[in-house]
């Protein structure tokens, strides 16, 4: 044991900073407010949040819907029921579309004189520009 007397310092610390972590890693397991239930089930609560001692708002998961309750108190009440899950992967509010860019109207080039069109015919020579 003589030979870890020069080393006992740095596991000392080691272990305290692992148990730092370890410490750290429940704290925030603790105040995280998604609850998950096992693999594969089909009733679950997504999230909730306390209002007071009594009563809290929970999201509860079944079959891939969600329905917002409040919970507690005198009774309990269903706020909004038949709401598409998160976990479906489904946007909740649509993307935005991108604006469809017209042309403005431009003004006539020839004002209300047209020039005189004729249909080109077989005999038309383009080196007579004079007709």
């Amino acid at each position: 044991m003589a030979f870890l007397e020069p080393y006992l310092p740095m596991i000392v610390i080691i272990l305290a900073a692992i148990a730092v972590l370890v410490l750290a890693v429940m704290i925030f397991k603790s105040f995280n407010s998604r609850v998950r239930g096992r693999k594969g089930s089909r009733l679950g609560i997504s999230e909730y949040y306390e209002l007071d001692k009594t009563r809290r708002l929970v999201l509860v998961r079944r079959d891939d819907v969600e329905h917002l309750m409040l919970v507690g108190g005198n009774q309990d009440v269903v706020i909004e029921s038949s709401i598409p899950s998160a976990m479906q992967g489904q946007p909740m509010i649509p993307p935005p579309q991108e604006p469809q860019l017209r042309n403005a109207p431009r003004p006539a080039i020839f004002g209300g004189n047209r020039p005189p069109l004729r249909p080109v015919g077989s005999g038309y020579d383009p080196r007579d520009m004079n007709n």
